[in-house]
């Protein structure tokens, strides 16, 4: 589910172009039977579910599809009855876009610790860091502050809450300076390549590429069935998404 799909610029960029390209992402997950909130690569033009579970049972939602214009809460349901499919305009618990302004979702962490010898940084809340992801660190303040401010580091996860620095180049990054106070990380992509192993032509680093905007989507409680539903799912942006207004 999370790995990524789709191979042009437009979806390392998040920028929309007219062109033939349509991105996508899809999976599935297993319900908790209340709202959840999705995250996307992108915020999606349609997005459309089954269920997996309810699709040979009688009396429960099994399919459904939002467009990104519609209303809060709003989504197309297809339900199934004993002998019969009914369609349902659900507009309290379908779909709720539940995105940062801009349709970015917030990836800065606060931190609340950096040691000098090695850098280690703490964070207040779990990260979601992976190894080899591509951090800023701004705000901090501290003796340290004009060392570590301002600067592009690779992640190298030690637990939840922490993770060393290191240069693109591979090397720990150190500093003379003390932490006071303040931070904050913000994740900005993966460098492709090991930056434990040395810089050599046996281990090159790759080029950098940076994440494009992520989006959150609330599936509300019509969506997501009852605990332990399997649901399916597929989001898309295209490559243009108009309004033909009135064609009458």
């Amino acid at each position: 589910m999370t790995a990524p799909i789709g191979n042009t610029a437009n979806r390392f960029t998040g920028i929309r172009e007219q062109s033939q390209v349509t991105n996508s992402y899809g999976g599935y997950l297993q319900s908790a039977g209340a709202a959840y909130n999705l995250t996307l690569p992108f915020y999606p033009d349609k997005f459309e579910w089954f269920n997996y579970t309810k699709f040979a049972t009688n009396d429960n939602n099994v399919q459904g599809v939002w467009y990104r214009d519609f209303p809060d809460g709003d989504a197309l349901i297809i339900a199934r009855g004993t002998t019969t499919l009914t369609s349902t305009l659900e507009t309290t618990n379908g779909i709720t876009n539940a995105s940062t302004a801009g349709g970015f979702y917030n990836e800065h962490l606060v931190i609340s610790g950096i040691t000098s010898t090695p850098a280690v940084v703490t964070t207040t809340t779990n990260h979601i860091l992976s190894d080899y992801d591509r951090v800023v660190i701004t705000k901090v303040i501290g003796t340290m502050a004009s060392e570590i401010n301002n600067k592009t580091y690779v992640v190298r996860v030690l637990s939840a809450t922490t993770f060393a620095l290191y240069d693109v180049y591979g090397i720990p990054i150190t500093t003379v300076g003390a932490y006071t106070s303040s931070g904050q990380v913000t994740k900005i992509g993966p460098l492709l390549g090991n930056p434990l192993e040395p810089v050599s032509p046996a281990y090159p680093h790759k080029a950098i590429i940076d994440y494009p905007p992520t989006a959150i989507l609330t599936l509300g409680s019509a969506i997501m069935g009852a605990d332990n539903d399997v649901i399916y799912f597929t989001a898309w942006q295209f490559n243009n998404y108009v309004n033909r207004g009135d064609v009458a």
